[in-house]
């Protein structure tokens, strides 16, 4: 095994550390064994990764090395030590979703993303922790790596929490209304969810199907972008880059003073590159938490209450209180709700028609509290769940790509994060453009 201090070298990069075992300057084997002794000596304290996998990763890492050592071409994400959320199917452990009535449930088939995982290389560590279910945005059973005080949110909080912690450098989260964003915001790490549709959903426990995606997390934007092009297939067209982008200043003024400032330096950092910052008007901030929650707690009501009826008492007490709200919301306001999601969806994409990428602040808050039923904006309480997604769920219902991604030398990486939208099937171009502020470049 190689010495703790060069292994160590390639710990923070996903790109480095591919690159330096295609090199075969380390082998896939010592790379894992360093990645699953960071988990077992901290997991304990951040509790991140519900299960670990440790003999059925060497077990893959020994085989992809013995496939180097024959001559054999590397695939694109050789040796990547990945973690998993658990609600994506995944053979060889326990995928709960968070769920108590699902703890036995250990699949006899991959999902698709795990599968491709696999045949791109990755090294599956173990499975991060959901929120039950999904449904929330703070993942309580994980331990901030910075501040215990702090939320990792939510609901791929185990992913983010991981990345942040160096457990890994990659993860797969699911975004509902967020739910990949948020945490690479609060846990300062990068984030895509992508156009829907794009990444399959097969194999993982739905929140709510019309708005649920699956997408990649790492430490940076750069090993995002590296994550999402070995496992998407390459389309037929021109490449773009973005030479206009548009913000809403309403959006921006409701945020804490943190994130205003920390907004601002990412729109002067777009300026300096050449690109042209313009104002355009995003849908209502209110409006669209309306309609969000109309439509996330009618929709995820309908399911789960079908699918799951014998086991509602054991959903966390969040879903349940949404459930029994969805029995009072009428057809028609359900109708109309879908009606301006609808409206709202059209909107972005003419403003997207006339500018190339949408910038936003992730999240409004600087600091989220783990505990608690509201959160401080600005001097202004919202409820918590709310607080979270009011920049992020729009995106779920358009089904447009959105990439977060936190701003540099803002001297607090935490929160103070960015998040680009784009056109659909617009990943590479955000991600590319993410990659470039994210280094100051």
């Amino acid at each position: 095994m190689l010495p703790s201090g060069e292994v160590a070298s390639f710990e923070t990069s996903a790109d480095a550390l591919v690159t330096a075992i295609r090199k075969r300057e380390i082998t896939v084997q010592d790379a894992t064994s360093h990645f699953l002794t960071r988990i077992a000596q901290s997991n304990g304290t951040i509790g991140a990764v519900r299960h670990t996998m440790s003999e059925a990763a060497m077990e893959a890492a020994g085989l992809w090395d013995k496939r180097i050592r024959s001559g054999e071409g590397p695939p694109p994400l050789i040796g990547l030590p990945v973690v998993v959320k658990e609600n994506c199917d995944t053979v060889g452990v326990r995928c709960s979703a968070g769920l108590s009535f699902r703890n036995d449930h250990a699949p006899a088939v991959d999902s698709d993303i795990t599968r491709r995982l696999r045949e791109a290389g990755a090294i599956i560590l173990g499975v991060s922790v959901s929120d039950p279910g999904a449904f929330s945005v703070r993942t309580p059973d994980v331990t901030h790596p910075v501040d215990p005080a702090l939320t990792v949110g939510g609901s791929s909080g185990g992913s983010a929490a991981a990345l942040a912690s160096g457990f890994c450098l990659g993860a797969i989260g699911s975004d509902t209304g967020g739910s990949i964003r948020i945490p690479s915001a609060c846990c300062g790490t990068a984030g895509l969810k992508p156009t829907y549709g794009a990444w399959s959903k097969e194999g993982v426990f739905p929140l709510v199907p019309s708005l649920d995606h699956i997408g990649p997390m790492a430490r940076t934007a750069s090993d995002v972008r590296l994550i999402w092009q070995a496992l998407t297939q390459p389309r037929k067209s021109p490449a773009r880059t973005v030479r206009k982008a548009g913000f809403d200043q309403n959006w921006v003024a409701v945020a804490d003073p943190q994130i205003r400032e920390a907004f601002a330096r990412g729109l002067d950092m777009m300026q300096a590159r050449g690109i042209e910052i313009v104002e355009v008007t995003l849908p209502d901030l209110d409006e669209i938490s309306a309609m969000h929650g109309q439509i996330f707690i009618v929709e995820a009501a309908a399911l789960h209450c079908a699918q799951h009826a014998d086991d509602i008492a054991s959903y966390p007490a969040l879903a349940r209180d949404w459930f029994a709200a969805a029995r009072d919301i009428k057809l028609g306001t359900y109708v109309d709700a879908c009606r301006k999601r609808h409206a709202m969806k059209l909107h972005i994409d003419r403003i997207l028609g006339r500018v190339d990428a949408i910038v936003t602040p992730t999240i409004a808050v600087s600091r989220a509290s783990k505990i608690g039923n509201t959160l401080e904006i600005a001097g202004q309480a919202h409820d918590y769940t709310m607080a979270l997604v009011r920049m992020t769920s729009l995106f779920n219902h358009t089904g447009h790509p959105a990439v977060a991604f936190p701003i540099p030398d803002t001297g607090d990486s935490l929160s103070a994060s960015i998040q680009l939208v784009g056109p659909w099937h617009a990943e590479a171009m955000l991600l590319d453009l993410a990659g470039l502020l994210e280094r100051g470049a």
